[in-house]
């Protein structure tokens, strides 16, 4: 049966980020290296190391004001704590998981930047993941 992406979840350093409004493509495409020789009437390939693309995450910017949609550790976290791991050049432990259990794990350092605003508009920012390590997908909790 097909899944809403509602339930969604991103955590950084092992801690829910409150706000997430998209996300990237996840996973790893492995690149090709050629190994032709000169006894070959084709080209041929192998596949080589997988390459992940640096992971954009947007979320809606949020303010202190108390949300009773979401617990008070949640609530306006989410940009400073990305802003700290930032700061802290840290490579943390991220993962983003699905409503059905099913996850994506990897570390790596992140960079944060708030995006453009326009009048009458939500303010947002972005949490951009530069993995330095496998992204695992898993299923469970």
């Amino acid at each position: 049966m097909e899944l809403l992406s509602s339930g969604t979840a991103y955590y950084l350093n092992g801690q829910s980020l409150y706000g997430l409004r998209s996300t990237p493509e996840l996973g790893g495409a492995r690149e090709k290296r050629e190994v032709t020789n000169l006894l070959d009437t084709a080209h041929r390939y192998i596949a080589g190391l997988y390459r992940y693309d640096d992971l954009t995450f947007d979320f809606y910017y949020n303010s202190a004001e108390t949300n009773p949609n979401v617990s008070a550790g949640q609530t306006a976290a989410a940009f400073a704590a990305a802003r700290a791991v930032e700061l802290s050049g840290a490579s943390v432990p991220q993962k983003v998981q699905f409503p059905d259990g099913t996850y994506f794990t990897w570390s790596g350092q992140i960079a944060t930047k708030i995006k453009r605003m326009e009048p009458d508009g939500v303010m947002e920012f972005s949490i951009i993941s530069i993995p330095n390590t496998a992204l695992v997908y898993g299923s469970g909790s």
